[in-house]
């Protein structure tokens, strides 16, 4: 089954965000990530090697979005550290 499928869109849409020109909603990330069983944060990886700069690149792109943009993102980001930290800590992981 396709990735499309199993996440309950189309193959062009999968596409478009994958060549970057569509932004998914933080549910379909989460949906993403889970059909790929694989960490959220894993999707936002490059494999290129970044030039060193005095910033983060991630703090430059959140610094020019709107503040309530970016805040819902920290959020988000936020709560998932949270939701693996505390899976670290369930018993059952052991």
């Amino acid at each position: 089954m396709t990735l499309s499928r199993l996440c309950d869109t189309s193959t062009n849409y999968i596409g478009q965000i994958e060549m970057g020109r569509r932004i998914p909603s933080f549910d379909k990330i989460d949906q993403i990530a889970a059909v790929l069983e694989i960490p959220a944060n894993k999707l936002f990886e490059c494999e290129e090697k970044e030039e060193k700069t005095d910033k983060p690149k991630a703090k430059l792109y959140l610094g020019k979005m709107p503040n309530k943009v970016r805040n819902e993102i920290i959020k988000h980001i936020v709560d998932s550290i949270k939701k693996e930290v505390d899976a670290s800590f369930n018993p059952q992981n052991y």
